[in-house]
């Protein structure tokens, strides 16, 4: 079990342009102590620590101790801890603390790997940096996971084939991948109020966490998370973006709709036909408030459905006496088209 305490924006020494500065606080030990006693009081049996929401590498060495010196009453049932930062700035010193504390798994943010938009985002950081903490600290025999966002500004489908380029050639423990929120009282709100940055359909963002999402599945990376919770972002401060509390389900489920027409054109069906899936797999193929049947219906298919033993995210389409298997990963050859 991972009990997560967010520890909002500790260690961050700039703002990204989508970061809340209202959100920001100076967090100092006792209400650090005090979020610490809240979250583990009452907890019982083994647990792992997950440390959210800020930069651990952006502390001093002496505050990185204190703040693992927090759970010392706690330490017979912390089995180790797992961290999100940024990758910079790296520190020997901090490396070593961590790796003495039982940090095991390190997740780097990395919005993109375009240098251009980094700089937008005032990441203080390149994709270079990303790609030299994430070698240093995996030979230092952490495991490294990858937080990926999408719908950003000037951001292309390009720069998301590179994210998944990228993702390929370092093959990370697992990924999340986060839609852009825009926050009131943020500087991309003023952008986006000066009309300095237009956001892209939803639509399409949800095609771009989907190509991210399909080729982690090919590539066997387990994928952690898709959408923001409500430790991460104020919802009554969004103002635009692509927040949704299911987007990790319109995602898959946008995929499970393209799959089926794939298959469904290369076995040359239409008319009536019967996906055979998984119980699990219904609100997929559905699809939000039955866009996909609305879909598929455009498409000349008149879909229905059975239950079988398949596994999730496969599924048998049967038309007449033609019967094609599929699963989900038959929606990525039509990026290609």
């Amino acid at each position: 079990m991972i009990i997560p305490i967010f520890l909002t924006h500790l260690g961050c020494r700039d703002r990204c342009i989508y970061c809340d500065q209202g959100c920001i606080t100076s967090q100092n030990d006792i209400d650090i102590r005090r979020l610490i006693e809240q979250s583990l009081q009452h907890k019982e049996g083994l647990y792992e620590i997950g440390l959210f929401g800020g930069n651990i590498f952006g502390l001093s060495p002496e505050y990185l101790k204190r703040l693992f010196g927090h759970f010392e009453d706690y330490r017979d049932k912390i089995t180790n801890f797992r961290i999100s930062t940024k990758p910079v700035p790296l520190n020997e010193e901090l490396i070593a603390i961590l790796k003495e504390h039982r940090v095991t798994v390190i997740e780097l943010g990395i919005p993109s790997f375009n240098d251009h938009i980094l700089g937008m985002l005032n990441r203080k950081h390149t994709a270079r940096d990303l790609v030299r903490a994430y070698h240093a600290l995996k030979e230092r025999g952490f495991q490294i996971a990858l937080q990926f966002m999408v719908g950003l500004p000037d951001e292309t489908f390009d720069d998301i084939r590179e994210t998944v380029e990228n993702m390929t050639g370092l093959n990370p423990h697992y990924i999340r991948i986060y839609p852009l929120a825009i926050l009131s009282g943020t500087p991309l709100c003023g952008l986006y109020e000066e009309k300095g940055f237009i956001p892209v359909a939803f639509n399409e963002v949800l095609e771009r966490a989907l190509y991210i999402y399909l080729n982690a599945l090919q590539l066997k990376i387990k994928v952690v998370k898709m959408g923001l919770t409500d430790n991460e972002v104020l919802k009554e401060r969004i103002v635009a973006g692509y927040y949704h509390p299911a987007f990790g389900y319109l995602v898959r489920s946008h995929g499970f709709y393209r799959a089926i027409l794939a298959v469904a054109g290369r076995a040359s069906m239409s008319g009536k036909a019967t996906v055979v899936l998984n119980k699990k797999d219904i609100p997929h193929l559905l699809g939000h408030r039955r866009d996909n049947m609305k879909g598929f219906e455009e498409h000349g298919l008149a879909v229905s459905w059975e239950t079988g033993e398949m596994p999730p995210g496969t599924f048998q389409l049967v038309s007449g006496s033609t019967r094609a298997g599929g699963t989900i990963l038959d929606a990525l050859p039509s990026f290609y088209k």
